[in-house]
């Protein structure tokens, strides 16, 4: 018997629908009575009127980078010439003039290594090799003191690669030992877990400004008699240990979230412990506790700043030393909004990419 099939009536364009629906939520949520109706009105009158005046201040009215000072004194809106006049200054603040290059360069490497760490599959030794190389290359380059190349102190690195070299690889050596301290904690053993316990909790409940003060004045002292240690390096050192244990409880969130029989199925199947987590545990964890990681790191990122209390420039006191130039004091607000914008892209980056990763697009580890 032949089959008839009947076509459906259908209510509308898949358009309409969506029209529809977006009509009634509108009604629903925005002006579903007086009140609600007049201030979803004068909210949207305060957007227009903020949008307006910004669009205006930065780009109808606004000096371009080419611009000059005479440009800005006459206009209206913001005075982007002062970036391109300053941007040396702001990008590496006292690093030497004739050597600026070499800070350039090392920012260069460290974005590079940092995009083909997050991008590009080199599996787990390749990265660790990668993020290696990287670190000594970019401290050889803004140090000096080698194949003709003159000593730049430390204290001299400022600005954009100050930045990029404390984040990059405080982060790069403080995530494995959260995970290292994370299974600690979790591990049966007594030892290990109190040992563990104690430490994260004590350096959680230590304030940022006072690890940063250890590092440049309570580290030294602790060194053999006549042994020195650069403060970038003591810095770097310091965040580590403190940023660690911050990773090791996101990673603990995850172990903790993980089913037991996973590791009992593993243990069933002659899997012996370290291939139980290397296999089972930690590539499950580690995804649960992405987003966390994902916060971390860009609070960790975003901390880089705080070395300005302990004399060393970041970006933010860098640009002050930009606009502290008597000609050019009336334009802090663009040096700013330019470091905002920066930290910006940099956090929505991070972020970003650990939502790819939290949703299985990327790969962790």
């Amino acid at each position: 018997m032949a089959m008839v099939s009947v076509p459906l009536p259908l209510s509308g364009t898949p358009r309409a629908g969506r029209a529809k629906a977006l009509l009634a939520w509108l009604r629903a949520n925005l002006f579903s009575n007086w009140w609600n109706a007049l201030l979803t009105i004068a909210t949207l009158m305060l957007l227009y009127r903020f949008t307006a005046a910004a669009l205006n201040w930065a780009v109808l009215d606004a000096v371009p980078l080419s611009g000059s000072r005479a440009d800005c004194l006459k206009a209206a809106g913001a005075c982007w010439a002062f970036l391109s006049e300053k941007a040396d200054l702001v990008l590496t603040g006292t690093y030497p003039a004739a050597e600026r290059w070499r800070a350039y360069l090392a920012s260069a490497l460290i974005i590079a290594t940092i995009l083909v760490f997050a991008l590009a599959p080199i599996g787990f030794y390749g990265r660790v090799g990668m993020t290696g190389l990287a670190a000594a290359a970019s401290y050889l380059l803004l140090r000096g003191g080698f194949a003709g190349l003159p000593l730049v102190e430390s204290h001299r690195w400022n600005g954009l690669p100050l930045v990029l070299f404390l984040s990059t690889f405080t982060m790069a050596v403080a995530f494995p030992l959260g995970v290292v301290l994370a299974l600690a904690r979790w591990s049966r053993h007594r030892a290990l877990n109190l040992a563990a316990v104690g430490y994260i909790e004590t350096v959680r409940a230590i304030p940022m400004v006072a690890v940063l003060f250890a590092g440049i004045f309570v580290l030294p002292l602790l060194l053999m008699r006549g042994a020195t240690i650069e403060p970038v390096i003591a810095i770097l050192i310091v965040l580590t240990l403190f940023y660690a244990a911050y990773f090791a409880e996101d990673v603990r969130g995850g172990l903790q979230a993980l089913p037991k029989g996973q590791v009992e199925a593993g243990a069933s199947l002659g899997l012996s412990g370290f291939q139980r987590m290397h296999l089972i545990v930690l590539p499950q964890a580690l995804r649960t506790a992405v987003p966390g990681l994902t916060n971390s790191i860009i609070g960790s990122f975003k901390d880089t700043s705080l070395v300005a209390i302990v004399g060393m420039h970041d970006l933010l006191s860098t640009s002050r030393m930009a606009y502290a130039d008597p000609l050019w004091q009336a334009y802090a607000l663009e040096a700013n909004v330019a470091i905002g914008l920066f930290y910006f892209l940099c956090c929505w980056m991070i972020s970003e990419r650990g939502r790819r990763l939290g949703h299985g697009t990327g790969k962790v580890g």
